[in-house]
């Protein structure tokens, strides 16, 4: 049985909601966060100690759109877009989307809020991390105006990509840019098995 490695609030969200759309059985491990600190046996499956990790026998992965798409191929899914049709474009992008834009601004705002020294550099950065974010996601709004998802009409692996920078702006304080982006997220949410997947972690 598929093992998946997680952490509240990490990026193994991805992975257990995507496992629990396909309904596919799998055993989740709690692992103490940050486990470089916490739990270094953990770095034998993931030098890095970033989570999620995915272990499926001989198969480990430790990216979690990776491991999203993998399980959604292994389980013969209808999460992604195939090569060759036509929204297959506009599905990579916006699957990207969520970690290559909207992400990267978040994580800096919660390195900020670890910081044990703050100081009025540090301030400046976190208000320039929240204006990058809110420019990026101004993107997002533009795209769903007049759709329900990010890609092919349909809920897929992009969504779930979104979903996460979402859930992790509402832990740090920031509300959703906009109507479209809010009533998305709503819809995300209300998804049974992203319910399922977020009462694991």
């Amino acid at each position: 049985m598929v093992k998946v490695y997680h952490a509240p609030n990490t990026r193994a969200l991805r992975v257990l909601w995507t496992l629990e759309e396909l309904g596919a059985p799998y055993e989740p491990v709690k692992v103490q966060f940050p486990p470089r600190q916490r739990q270094p046996d953990y770095l034998a499956i993931n030098p890095t100690g970033s989570l999620p990790a995915m272990v499926d026998g001989a198969v480990t992965l430790t990216e979690s759109l990776a491991i999203c798409e993998y399980l959604n191929d292994k389980h013969g899914g209808d999460l992604a877009v195939a090569p060759g049709e036509a929204a297959r474009a506009d599905y990579v992008q916006w699957l990207f989307f969520g970690e290559a834009s909207l992400s990267p601004p978040l994580g800096n705002l919660v390195r900020i809020a670890r910081a044990e020294q703050k100081g009025p550099d540090l301030e400046a950065f976190g208000e320039q991390a929240r204006q990058t974010y809110a420019a990026r996601l101004a993107g997002l709004e533009a795209r769903l105006d007049g759709r329900e998802y990010v890609a092919d009409g349909r809920f897929t692996l992009a969504d779930i990509s979104n979903a996460y920078p979402l859930h992790l702006a509402g832990l740090l304080g920031l509300e959703a840019v906009g109507p479209n982006v809010a009533a998305y997220w709503e819809r995300l949410q209300a998804r049974s098995a992203f319910q399922r997947a977020k009462a694991v972690v």
